[in-house]
């Protein structure tokens, strides 16, 4: 039997623990009815990964950010400002809406864009690796995957080092999924957002869309909330991922030795292990039909993207981790219209941050073997911490 509520959370799990919850639940059937904490009932689909590329490009699946946050708030006793997660970003909105907020975003995150920042990616990682301690125990979530894409993404849109750190503590807060923190949290970035957008480095992304007077006030924020978000958090735990996955199947010395590895590494744990178990919400417009489950009309929907890239139907072996595969085996940075804005950047920084790792330690060690605690939320699975040994 399936524990629906762990498709969501899952807090006792360590990493990759969720992947029998979502296996087994891909198994068993293609929609699970869930309640995250704050009471919104969801269904989580976990079907095979061509099925999951059709229902991510489906227009009956609906982003529009009224839709889903009227449905939540039918559904919550203190609704709160669900403006912060689920505001008209351009993650929150169909079409022409999304074209239009997405065209104003992707100029900075475009191929010529990306490979613009490339060098700017390399001296901060440069930075950053050159400062862990060798010889002892350093937890590299901290040390590393965080504060890196947190660095590069501050530096795109605007956001002064000194203010890095707390906005960071807010955005973890606000995705804790505990209704007593987490509404707190939004408005106090919100706030944040308000301020800097009002006031921004003329030079930065939230300089440019400041100045575009076609954007609202809500979308400006809402864009501020989404770019943040999904800059560092999600490019953070891939990297804790990566780094965890080449210790972990005892690949860490042969990337070392042959860094061209390490665009195949990056790929196979964003199929195996993404650092994204969800796509984000969506509504549905009418009746759908999902493998033979007629999903009502007016119901949110959180598809697996795990279940989806270890499905047995797409890959031999497809529980394994293996670096031998073909790049195309996932759907982790969405597919059609939403495809994630971030890709390029996301893959540049967790490249860059496994190429100097293997470089300058090629002996590092994960620290025990106990696997690490991990945190959940409704989107996204991420290491808590992640000790390990760096050795030249």
């Amino acid at each position: 039997m399936v524990d629906a509520h762990s498709l969501l959370i899952g807090d006792d799990f360590l990493a990759r623990g969720h992947h029998r919850v979502e296996d087994a639940a891909r198994a068993a059937g293609p929609v699970h009815d869930a309640r995250r904490p704050d009471g919104v009932r969801v269904k989580v689909v976990t079907v095979g990964l061509e099925l999951t590329r059709r229902l991510l490009a489906d227009k009956r699946l609906s982003k529009d950010s009224e839709a889903l946050q009227r449905e939540m708030k039918r559904q919550l006793t203190e609704p709160g400002d669900l403006a912060g997660l689920f505001g008209p970003s351009m993650l929150n909105s169909d079409n022409p809406r999304h074209a239009r907020l997405r065209a104003r975003a992707g100029k900075a995150f475009n191929n010529q864009a990306v490979h613009d920042l490339a060098p700017r990616v390399e001296e901060i990682t440069a930075g950053l690796v050159a400062r862990l301690p060798e010889n002892e125990v350093v937890d590299l979530v901290g040390a590393l995957a965080v504060p890196m894409p947190l660095h590069v993404i501050g530096e795109v849109l605007g956001v002064p080092e000194e203010d890095r750190a707390r906005v960071r503590t807010l955005i973890e807060t606000m995705m804790s999924m505990d209704p007593e923190v987490s509404q707190p949290a939004s408005d106090a970035l919100a706030g944040y957002f308000h301020g800097l957008i009002k006031a921004p480095q003329e030079d930065s992304l939230f300089g440019v869309i400041a100045a575009d007077d076609g954007l609202t006030h809500d979308e400006l924020i809402a864009m501020a909330f989404l770019l943040v978000v999904a800059g560092h958090e999600t490019t953070a735990g891939l990297i804790a991922n990566v780094v965890h996955d080449a210790l972990d199947h005892g690949l860490w010395e042969r990337v070392a030795k042959d860094p061209e590895l390490v665009p195949a590494l990056v790929e196979e744990t964003l199929r195996h292990n993404p650092p994204v178990r969800h796509a984000t919400h969506r509504i549905t417009t009418e009746p759908v039909d999902i493998d033979g489950t007629t999903v009502p009309a007016n119901s949110i929907l959180l598809i697996n993207l795990g279940a989806a890239g270890r499905c047995p139907q797409a890959h031999d072996d497809a529980a394994v981790y293996r670096v031998d595969r073909g790049t195309a085996g996932h759907a982790t940075f969405g597919y059609g219209p939403h495809f994630c804005l971030g890709s390029v950047l996301a893959r540049l920084e967790t490249e860059t941050v496994l190429r100097h790792l293997v470089a300058r330690f090629p002996h590092a060690e994960r620290v025990g073997s106990a696997q690490p605690p991990v945190m959940h939320n409704d989107i996204m699975v991420s290491l808590k911490s992640l000790p390990v040994v760096l050795r030249r």
